[in-house]
């Protein structure tokens, strides 16, 4: 493994670390499935010239990050109540509470996106306030692209 996939190692335990604060802080963690399963895998691309940071996580936390259009299809009812049932709510919401998500949507959290600006934040403080930095963040602050405009919002290294 080279400095640049430790680094990455590092950097995405504390990005991850960034999300889930962010998960609690926006009280969007009933079960705290979603916030264990969040994780992030380094893949080699082009030649191993550039690396991804690939977040992997519950299938749902792209509806947390992005939220749902008002006016859409409601989503499934069986989820809502598991939901419910967490909350101590009755069962019996899940179907009025998916016909209002349908009707008036859910708002974004952008938890992705706040998580990385975030952390690179964090980063090129810690550069500034050490007058160098330690290694970690000199790389990540070296190599970091950002992140990717696809459905998988994965973070790109070069």
């Amino acid at each position: 493994m080279d400095k640049l996939e430790q680094a990455l190692l590092i950097f995405g335990d504390e990005y991850i670390s960034e999300m889930g604060a962010i998960l609690i802080k926006e009280d969007k963690i009933a079960s705290r499935k979603l916030l264990e399963s969040i994780d992030t895998r380094i893949l080699k691309t082009g030649f191993g010239t550039s690396y991804t940071l690939k977040i992997v996580a519950e299938h749902y936390l792209k509806y947390v990050d992005e939220g749902r259009k008002a006016g859409g299809k409601a989503p499934p009812i069986a989820p809502i109540k598991e939901w419910a049932k967490l909350k101590g709510l009755p069962e019996g919401l899940a179907f009025p509470i998916a016909k209002n998500i349908g009707k008036n949507g859910i708002k974004p959290t952008n938890v992705i996106s706040r998580a990385l600006k975030k952390v690179e934040t964090n980063v090129a403080f810690r550069r500034l306030e050490d007058g160098v930095g330690d290694w970690v963040d000199d790389l990540i602050a070296e190599k970091l692209i950002g992140l990717s405009n696809n459905k998988n919002k994965n973070i790109t290294f070069r």
